[in-house]
């Protein structure tokens, strides 16, 4: 077989050059050289993002379908999209602003409710005596008699530290104790100040971290950016499907979290001049498929029925067993599944929200790609999950973008149809929030029927010279909240309640406080109770994390909290098809 040509395309936006086979996809070989081109569709051709401009190189023709995602006026312009295009020659590329991904609009992690703070990891300064003859006491030995601390466990790579301490004699050196009966470091001199940690929420569209002062539980900064996973499929379905091919296609799935993970700890870090050396612990909620990949484990069983996970309750890690560029020692905690796709975020979040200790009956939704449920009926706890897909991120819409700056995500009438867009910058997509509110206001203003038709006879809708509602939108906007409204009804009158009854909804997940309850009832999405009784706690897998990083009691508890819920599984109801199909239509419950 001749080998492959060679070419080279050089990207002027940044002046970076790649090399990449002939055939090779324009699209994968930008994301190879570390750009990040939003292809949230995973070169599938179907969200229209990955917008070039090719200014040299030989391209195929455009077609129909290429056509339309890009419109008259862009495909004019020289723009492209470059997952549809073959790579056949040398090229020069210019990638738009709008094509790339960036840091997202972070949500707010919630409310957290911590009494007691017992940090996962403390450090004690103490003096180093020398031996002697007549004393010759290890390092080892100095801490136990320090600290009156006897059988604590010793982390593996605690010698090498040892090691410089006993050789340097320093007049001080710090221990690290993780959970407070493992010394994971010894440190020369007293580093006590320096004692920090991660939470992290590995979501399926979004990676979310905060960094954290170990010492006084206060947050430092934060970042959010899309999962480099996106790539490979935007929804969990796809990336499973993908998984299970080849090992070689697990390990892809696995590097490519774990290296939007590291970039994000590498500029947070380097942004408020920390040593990753100082990071010690790390506490990470993720759904079910996304915690399998990021450790790297199998994901078969969630192919196919039963869908069980390979684990529920996850070993602790160190760094260096992840390839986390922090201090190889740390530890790495994981949030535990409950069943199913139900997983670590949803355990984490429901922490966040003091979920197990309430008395009443409340019922929490995470309007994320899975569409997790759990219900409290007094001390009895349920949970489902239902298939939502990604639109209420923006996602599979034609128009639709993450809560990234230019994205629409809030409208209303007031004189003609107003909009609010992120940094109040010019809009260039519309995200979840937006969506929803634009589905409300064209229902009653009687733009589009209840059963999800658009009225114009030219099936889209204006929202602004360049933005267009299409009915294919509508339509996946429809099966979004009809997934999550059917989850909600089953799970109620499984368990003989109404709405009303229900003393609280906490809501989590893609919308947070931007979310207008008022259009959300309009379509059907929630139920119609008292605005009062609906608590935003934003992202609570975040703040579950960052309470999980900061108690004790909580990483404790966690096992046994989850254990008393029940799985209630949608799919194996008979009833489950014909009452999906009557949720479709926009009405209230």
């Amino acid at each position: 077989m001749p080998k492959k040509k060679i070419y080279r395309i050089h990207i002027q936006t940044d002046g970076k050059s790649v090399t990449a086979h002939e055939e090779d996809n324009l699209a994968q070989s930008i994301r190879n050289a570390g750009i990040p081109l939003n292809n949230l569709c995973g070169n599938k051709g179907l969200c229209g993002k990955c917008r070039v401009r090719i200014k040299s190189g030989k391209v195929p023709d455009i077609n129909e379908k290429e056509q339309f995602l890009l419109g008259e006026s862009s495909s004019q312009d020289g723009l492209r999209l470059a997952c549809n295009i073959p790579i056949k020659s040398d090229m020069i590329i210019d990638i738009p602003p709008d094509s790339l991904l960036t840091e997202i609009k972070g949500l707010k992690t919630g409310i957290i409710q911590l009494k007691d703070m017992e940090p996962a990891v403390k450090k004690y300064p103490f003096p180093v005596v020398p031996a002697t003859i007549p004393d010759p006491l290890s390092i080892i030995a100095v801490i136990e008699k320090y600290f009156k601390k006897h059988n604590f466990i010793l982390a593996p790579q605690v010698w090498k530290n040892i090691v410089s301490i006993s050789s340097g004699q320093p007049s001080s050196a710090t221990a690290v104790f993780y959970d407070g009966s493992e010394l994971i470091n010894v440190e020369t001199g007293d580093t006590s100040l320096s004692n920090y940690g991660l939470a992290v929420d590995i979501g399926t569209t979004t990676v979310a971290l905060e960094l954290v002062d170990l010492n006084n539980g206060k947050k430092i900064d934060s970042s959010m950016l899309p999962n480099g996973q996106i790539s490979q499929g935007g929804d969990i379905i796809t990336r499973i499907g993908h998984a299970i091919q080849s090992r070689e296609n697990l390990h892809c799935l696995k590097k490519a979290i774990r290296d939007t993970l590291e970039k994000m700890i590498i500029h947070i870090l380097k942004r408020n001049n920390i040593s990753p050396a100082h990071i010690y612990a790390v506490t990470v909620a993720g759904n079910t498929v996304m915690n399998h990949l990021f450790l790297g484990l199998p994901v078969e069983s969630l192919a196919k029925a039963p869908f069980f996970p390979l684990m529920e309750r996850f070993p602790i890690y160190c760094a260096e067993d992840l390839e986390l560029p922090i201090n190889p020692s740390a530890k790495i905690f994981t949030a535990p599944n409950i069943k199913s796709f139900v997983g670590g975020d949803i355990s984490a979040g429901l922490t966040a929200c003091s979920f197990f200790s309430r008395k009443g009956n409340f019922i929490f939704i995470d309007l994320g790609t899975n569409g997790e449920i759990v219900l409290k009926k007094e001390n009895m706890y349920t949970a489902t999950s239902t298939a939502a897909g990604p639109a209420f991120e923006g996602m599979n819409i034609s128009c639709g973008m993450l809560a990234q700056s230019g994205a629409v995500y809030k409208a209303w009438f007031d004189q003609g149809l107003q909009i609010s867009t992120i940094n109040d910058t010019k809009a260039c997509g519309i995200c979840g929030t937006g969506l929803i509110d634009l589905l409300a206001l064209f229902l009653t203003n009687v733009k589009i029927s209840p059963s999800g038709r658009i009225l114009d006879k030219e099936g889209k809708i204006k929202i602004t010279n360049d933005l267009f509602l299409l009915q294919k939108d509508v339509r996946e906007i429809q099966l979004a909240a009809a997934a999550v409204k059917t989850g909600v009804k089953m799970i109620l009158d499984k368990a003989r309640l109404k709405p009303v009854q229900l003393d609280g909804i906490f809501l989590a997940g893609a919308f947070g406080n931007y979310l207008n309850v008022r259009n959300a009832v309009r379509i059907g999405l929630l139920p119609e109770i008292k605005k009062e009784k609906i608590f935003f706690i934003g992202n609570s897998s975040l703040s579950g994390a960052k309470i999980l990083l900061l108690s004790g009691k909580a990483r404790k508890n966690i096992y046994a909290q989850v254990k008393k819920i029940k799985f209630y599984s949608l799919a194996s109801d008979p009833s489950f098809q014909d009452r999906f199909i009557n949720s479709l239509e926009f009405k209230q419950y």
